[in-house]
């Protein structure tokens, strides 16, 4: 609708244009004549835009379609808060600068001091927000590792299967020419050899833990021990 031809209110309704009344037979054109499900009064809604005006007193007050916008806008989506509001008072844990030294896996169960990886939600206090967080392990113990964290540098003991790697391996792996993954089903999986890089610390852990196959004993062969011993001295 042509903005010249919209209602002056203060004049009773009239178009800006036409001075008849609203709406003229220009506007009329543009417009869609409906009933206001409060007051049962003539409101004219545009066919093209989402504009509307609602003809005579108003039945609601400025409070009251304030309230009815938000509750519309809650209906089409959760609403959002910065979820520090709700994160508890975070307890004491010790600070310390950035650990000096840096490893990056490059095999199953290659996890020493020095290791970044993602601290999963619910592997810190909930002070620390219900987030994944950058930490690196300064000390490898199971079922609980020593982790510094990237954000404000503390220090946490995190169990070992609340962590995982971040991507320095896999970068490292690609950057090697190496292919990690394969595509199935419009989805992508890692590799059977590259299956540790979605493990747990813990499953590290464990796989370093259990003993290596002993390689199997070579058959004798009984040619080269005679069952006759008559001529041994």
């Amino acid at each position: 609708m042509p903005d010249a031809h919209l209602p002056s209110i203060a004049d009773g309704w009239t178009c800006r244009a036409c001075s008849t009344a609203w709406p003229c037979i220009t506007a009329a054109e543009h417009l869609m004549r409906i009933q206001c499900s409060t007051c049962g009064s003539a409101t004219w809604s545009e066919t093209s835009s989402p504009r509307s005006w609602h003809v005579g007193p108003r039945c609601y007050t400025e409070a009251e379609g304030v309230a009815a916008r938000a509750e519309d806008a809650a209906k089409g989506r959760a609403p959002h808060y910065p979820p520090s509001h709700y994160y508890p008072p975070k307890p004491h844990r010790p600070v310390r600068q950035r650990p000096p030294y840096r490893h990056t896996p490059t095999g199953p169960g290659d996890i020493q001091p020095g290791t970044t990886v993602w601290v999963k939600p619910g592997g810190l206090h909930p002070g620390w927000g219900n987030i994944h967080q950058l930490a690196v392990i300064t000390r490898v113990d199971a079922p609980k590792c020593e982790a510094w964290l990237i954000l404000d540098g503390s220090v946490h003991q995190v169990r070992a299967d609340r962590m995982i790697l971040d991507d320095g391996p896999r970068n490292d792996a690609r950057a090697a020419g190496h292919d990690l993954t394969r595509q199935e089903g419009g989805r992508w999986y890692l590799l059977p050899d590259w299956q540790w890089l979605g493990w747990t610390i813990a499953e590290h852990l464990e796989h370093r833990q259990v003993p290596a196959p002993a390689p199997a004993a070579e058959p004798v062969q009984e040619t080269l021990f005679p069952a006759d011993h008559t001529g041994c001295v």
